[in-house]
């Protein structure tokens, strides 16, 4: 599976930033070493030890004076340890085993330790005078401000702190790349990007500037296309009109006439089509963008235009459309669309001695448009199907008498490509070919 440019990137800056975390972890550990628990037990042990010389140094009032002045200056009291004493642990269980292990190793080995006794709050350590045992109890804060979150709470707090900044750095650096390829997926579907951003970085800026430079080259050679292909028309059908007036006034038989009536029509078909192929890859008119349009009224005079040919026995057409069914976009590109199809089928989509019999469906599939077209003809081998949505590619073998241009399904699949839509084509189970049309609608 590949992994995208994005995802890349944030890997790799995740990857350094979480390294970097765990050698600065490791370093700090290696300088400091003295932990936060045997710092504070050498400090209790002081605290204990010169106590208890204290205490012992002194006689009667002096003795008194000198605990209030302790538990006064320094936070420090001085308790008898009784037998029934309620003694509670100190909060972090790891941690306080560090720092009663330590101070057994300072002060004995029957050192307790305890965060409360008889439900008053402190740092209690226990000690003895002469054999005497004691409580000196000092304030919590001494060890909660030295008992420090556990390892795996700050080592993720910072993991995910990384993560975040590699995430938006990532974003930072791609999103130039995914501007530049949303640009080109809406030339490929035929449609003009807005111009790039040709400020920050320089390599990205470059990128852009020649991105738009191609862009505007490709806009301005579909234009000419156009109207060359537009003035090529003109050009033609002038003295194809001319052709025909001389034919009808000439002195040939009604056959001739008709025969050569019918070759300047098809004449005059192959160059609409190449007319229409152009039109098709031309930008959306701003007029035209987001229109409702009534698709099962739309089926029916498309359909009315084919009337000749159903009459004639040419062709039956069998529309499933929902009368409610709407779709947001241009008329005249769908109906374009539908009778390429329908002219498509009338051609292709029959066997020898028997009529075209087309049915079309459309419905509303994810909030999109689905145009489905489908005939009972000989159909078309799967190796070539793709291939007849290119321009002018045709069954040559078959379909060179038939009078088509090769442009009909490649014009339905530029104009689906222009509202983000899609063309397909499948053959049939029960032999034919089905052609498929996903449209979303078009913004207003």
């Amino acid at each position: 599976m590949r992994v995208s440019l994005f995802w890349r990137t944030f890997l790799l800056v995740a990857a350094l930033v979480v390294f970097s975390l765990a050698v600065t972890w490791q370093m700090s550990r290696a300088l400091d070493r003295t932990p936060a628990e045997q710092r504070l037990a050498w400090e209790i042990a002081s605290v204990v030890n010169l106590t208890r010389s204290a205490l012992v140094s002194s006689e009667g009032d002096r003795r008194r004076f000198l605990l209030d002045e302790l538990a006064r200056d320094e936070g420090v009291r001085v308790a008898v340890l009784e037998a029934g004493d309620r003694t509670d642990p100190l909060p972090g269980n790891g941690d306080a085993q560090l720092l009663q292990r330590h101070l057994r190793e300072l002060l004995g080995p029957g050192t307790r330790v305890a965060g409360a006794v008889d439900d008053v709050p402190g740092l209690w350590v226990s000690f003895d005078i002469d054999g005497d045992a004691y409580w000196l109890e000092m304030e919590l804060r001494r060890w909660t401000r030295q008992a420090a979150p556990p390892w795996w709470i700050v080592g993720s707090l910072a993991a995910a702190v990384a993560l975040v900044g590699g995430l938006l750095i990532s974003r930072l650096v791609n999103r130039p790349l995914a501007s530049l390829a949303a640009a080109l997926g809406r030339i490929g579907s035929g449609a003009a990007p807005p111009p790039l951003p040709e400020d920050g970085p320089s390599e990205i800026a470059e990128v852009n500037r020649r991105f738009n430079a191609m862009a505007a080259d490709l806009a301005a050679l579909e234009a000419d296309r156009a109207v060359a292909l537009a003035g090529i028309s003109h050009d033609i059908r002038t003295p194809l009109t001319r052709l025909r007036m001389e034919i009808e006034l000439s002195r040939m038989s009604d056959d001739e006439k008709q025969s050569m009536g019918a070759d300047i029509e098809r004449i005059d078909q192959i160059v609409a089509k190449f007319v229409e192929y152009a039109r098709a890859g031309a930008p959306e008119r701003p007029e035209s963008r987001g229109e409702p349009v009534d698709v099962a009224s739309l089926v029916d005079d498309v359909q009315r235009g084919f009337r000749a040919h159903e009459t004639a026995g040419e062709l039956r057409v069998t529309a499933r459309v929902d009368p409610a069914l709407r779709w947001e976009g241009d008329a005249i590109d769908l109906a374009r669309m539908l009778a390429n199809l329908l002219e498509n089928a009338l051609r292709y989509g029959r066997r020898p001695d028997e009529c075209a019999q087309v049915e079309i469906a459309a419905e509303r599939d994810q909030g999109r448009l689905s145009l489905v077209v489908s005939d009972r003809g000989p159909g078309v081998p799967e190796s070539q199907l793709q291939r007849l949505l290119r321009p002018f590619a045709r069954l040559d073998d078959e379909r060179s008498d038939r009078g088509g241009s090769g442009l009909g399904l490649a014009i339905v699949q530029r104009i689906a490509q222009r509202y983000g839509g899609s063309c397909t084509l499948n053959n049939r189970a029960g032999g034919g070919l089905s052609v498929r049309l996903t449209l979303p609608d078009a913004r207003r």
